[in-house]
Parts: C-alpha cells; sequence; structure tokens
C-alpha cells in the first residue's frame, strides 16, 4: 500500500494487474483507511485513468453477489456516478421505471443497480423505499421482479458486501471518488447494456473505453450541461450533452441537442428537490401523468435507455415508445407491481 501510495503522490498512474491487487486489498478490509482516503483523494484529483477504472471494476464485480436475469431477457441498466451536487429529483430511477414498462413488451428489463445517497441529497434506494419498494430481498426475488415487472432494484449494500470496508471512508472523505464511477460498472444481474451518466464530461469517453473493455455490447455515456450551469449526469432538455456511444466495439463522442429530437428546452429549477421525499413525490406525480420539465427530462433519458435496448433506433423513435408508456399508465403498473413483489418477499 505504501508503494502505490507513493507511486500515486509522484504523479504516476497503476495499471490495470496493479489496481487489480491494490483494490483486493482494499475491499478484503485489510488496507490502512488514512492511506485508502489518501489514495482515493489523488485519484479523484488527477483523475483515475482507464486501466486504474478498468482494474477497480474487475475486483468488485469478482467480489459480488450475482442476480440471475430470466432466459432470454436483455437487461439494462440506467445507473449513473452521482457527485454532481445539482440538486435535481433521482431523473434515473424514473427513467429506468419508464424504460422497464416500455421494454417489457420487447422482452427488456431494466436491472438498476443504486445505492443511499453518499454524496448527493438523494439516492436511488432512498426514494424507491419511500415509493413503497423494499430494498432487501431474496435473489429469486430480483430475477421474479426482473421477470414479471420487467425492473428489479439491486441495492448495493446487498451485492457488494465488502464495500463496507470503505463505506466510512467515503462519508468521511465527502466528494465524489472513484467508487462513485464502480458502481455503474458492476451492475450484480450483468447488465450489458447501459445508459450511464458521468459527474464530468472528461469522463464520457474514458468511461465508455472503460464498458468496452469489461465487454459491454451498447452504451451511452452521458454528461448534461443546463442552462443554470449545473452539470449533472444525465441527458438534460435546456442545454447540451456530451455523449460517447459504445456499441459494437466503436465509440462515438457527440454533443446531443435535445430540440433536436424534438423536445422542448426545460426549466432546471423545477428539477430541484430538497430531499428523497420531495424526490418521490415528483416521480409518482411523472407517472401519474403530470406534464411539464421533470416528465420530459425523464422521457429523454428513458428513451436513451430504450435506444441501448435495441427497443428502438433512434431517439425520436425511443421518445414516443416511453411516452406512451407514461400516458398508457404502463410504467405506474410497473412500479406497482415492483412494490408488491418486494413487499412480499419473506427475506
Amino acid at each position: 500500500m505504501q508503494d502505490i501510495l507513493n507511486r500515486l503522490v509522484r504523479g504516476e498512474s497503476l495499471s490495470t494487474a496493479d489496481t487489480q491487487g491494490l483494490f483486493q486489498t482494499i475491499m478484503s478490509g485489510q488496507a490502512e483507511p488514512v492511506q485508502v482516503a489518501a489514495i482515493l483523494a489523488i485519484m479523484q484529483f488527477r483523475g483515475p485513468s482507464i486501466e486504474e477504472i478498468t482494474g477497480a471494476a474487475k475486483v468488485m464485480r469478482d467480489n459480488a453477489t450475482p442476480v440471475k436475469g430470466p432466459k432470454g431477457v436483455t437487461l439494462i441498466d440506467t445507473c449513473g456516478t452521482g457527485g454532481d451536487h445539482a440538486g435535481t429529483f433521482n431523473i434515473s430511477t424514473a427513467a429506468a421505471i419508464v424504460a422497464a414498462a416500455a421494454g417489457r413488451p420487447h422482452n427488456v428489463a431494466v436491472a438498476k443497480h443504486g445505492n443511499r445517497g453518499v454524496s448527493s441529497k438523494s439516492g436511488s434506494s432512498q426514494v424507491l423505499e419511500l415509493l413503497g419498494v423494499k430494498l432487501t430481498v431474496a435473489s429469486d426475488t430480483l430475477t421474479e421482479c426482473l421477470d414479471q415487472a420487467g425492473m428489479a432494484f439491486c441495492f448495493a449494500p446487498s451485492h457488494h458486501p465488502a464495500m463496507k470496508h470503505v463505506a466510512d471512508i467515503r462519508a468521511r472523505l465527502g466528494i465524489a471518488t472513484i467508487f462513485n464511477m464502480l458502481g455503474p460498472l458492476t451492475n450484480p444481474a450483468g447488465a450489458d447494456r447501459q445508459l450511464m451518466g458521468v459527474y464530468n464530461r472528461r469522463m464520457t469517453e474514458p468511461i465508455a473505453r472503460v464498458l468496452n473493455n469489461l465487454g459491454c455490447k451498447h452504451a451511452m455515456v452521458v454528461h448534461g450541461e443546463m442552462s443554470n450551469g449545473a452539470h449533472v449526469d444525465e441527458i438534460v432538455t435546456d442545454g447540451p450533452t456530451y455523449v460517447s456511444h459504445l456499441q459494437g466495439g466503436d465509440i462515438r463522442t457527440y454533443i446531443l441537442d435535445p430540440q433536436a429530437v424534438g423536445v422542448e428546452p426545460g426549466d432546471p429549477d423545477e428539477l430541484k428537490v430538497d430531499g428523497p421525499e420531495a424526490s418521490a413525490t415528483m416521480i409518482r406525480r411523472i407517472l401519474d401523468g403530470t406534464k411539464g420539465s421533470p416528465r420530459n427530462i425523464v422521457v429523454l433519458n428513458a428513451a436513451a435507455a430504450l435506444v441501448v435496448a435495441g427497443v428502438a433506433l433512434d431517439l425520436h423513435d425511443a421518445i414516443s415508445i416511453a411516452t406512451e408508456a407514461i400516458d398508457t399508465g404502463a410504467a405506474l403498473m410497473t412500479l406497482n407491481t415492483l412494490v408488491k413483489l418486494t413487499q412480499a418477499d419473506a427475506t
């Protein structure tokens, strides 16, 4: 550990193999907490390399408790890094529900990976819990949720028990670290198609390359810049979104203009919440059919998820499919089914 720390202080980057050795030590609880905090802070300051993120993600995947997906179902994830401090409601969680409803007729399910908020006011788990979803359930129940609801919530602590060794360190640091990136890269159900938001626009292409290294088939890695200056790990409706699009091993990086795909500019102030209760209330209003900026940004992000899932070829068609899932009540039914199945679990 000391040698690794010295190398990082000198400005060196680690190879994939060295990073795997380092994170195996960290995840086994054998590392000195002060050294771990220093390593995480240094990596965050200069930005972790593609090799470092790949190596760390491989260790987390190897140590994860898996979830079995239903046979013949394509699995996607909409987990973002968090860490943007923008104070918005849980957009990716709402988008997951809508994408699950829209994707189910096409044998697509959303294995939503998430945790409690570490560097944000509201994590996906807090919001789903307030919406009635039971977080800690048996693996078989999650498979049933994927099959019957088209969506399951994979609560990170249940699938990454080794993370307990860094939980206190992350909380005390109070900043985004490489672990914010690792969560979306280590889906326990093995989802190989992803819509992944990142908190820094410079990370879209490197993360797309990491996903390619990890065997992802189709992904959009996104970072949005709102008109009020906020930078978010979502596709936005009131400004540019930087996208690195991975498909079949090829990566295209471009700027997405929401108006070019028929989405009207939104008001970023309408997306802000002061905690998980307000976020849950906003999501329920969207699923109940309330129109406005919150609904529009959810539809756009759900549409991107449907594109990577192969349900639609482009965002224009995907937006129509996502909108229909809300208007017909299918998205609300997806949430209600998810609540029912998880609450029936005896765990």
